[in-house]
């Protein structure tokens, strides 16, 4: 089963970092990385995606999901019923993957700008040696589809409150 885990960083820099030691992971088979997406908030607000064009996974979603999923997260909750059913329809079309429009709007509250995500697609991961080489990284966990029991280990090794934003899996 193909994992989809959201890690925020509080700086720009973090996500770009943790994305290439994940790859150096990947290439020591401690997971098998479908698919990672760095999204950085810049300090004026605008929001840059990009996609790992080496990772070419089976369960690898396309550009134009993770360009309009970054775009409703941060760019439309404004917009309102002016963006209306249009809105309404491709909300729904994420709802199937488990990101509501809830879990949206805290994605948006969590990332300030001057800060940076990860949304990572991965399978395999062999969490107990993964886990400890990014914790100097101070991830916060957003999202995961893992089951609340590895979900809450998973937050315990990085040191987060249950507090953290999250989404329930699928």
């Amino acid at each position: 089963m193909t994992d989809m885990v959201v890690l925020a960083f509080d700086n720009i820099d973090a996500a770009n970092n943790v994305k290439h030691q994940l790859i150096e992971l990947n290439a020591e088979f401690l997971l098998k990385l479908d698919q990672v997406v760095e999204v950085v908030r810049k300090a004026d607000g605008q929001v840059k995606i990009k996609e790992e064009p080496r990772l070419t996974g089976a369960g690898a979603l396309g550009g134009a999901f993770w360009g309009l999923l970054v775009g409703l997260v941060f760019l439309a909750p404004g917009l309102g019923l002016a963006f209306g059913a249009v809105s309404g329809a491709i909300v729904g079309h994420f709802a199937k993957y488990g990101i509501s429009k809830e879990f949206m709007g805290k994605i948006n509250e969590a990332i300030k700008p001057g800060e940076s995500a990860l949304f990572i697609l991965a399978e395999d991961v062999k969490a107990d040696r993964v886990v400890p080489m990014l914790v100097q990284y101070h991830p916060r966990v957003l999202r995961t589809s893992l089951t609340a029991a590895q979900e809450a280990e998973l937050k315990e090794a990085f040191g987060i409150s249950n507090n953290a934003v999250s989404a329930p899996a699928k």
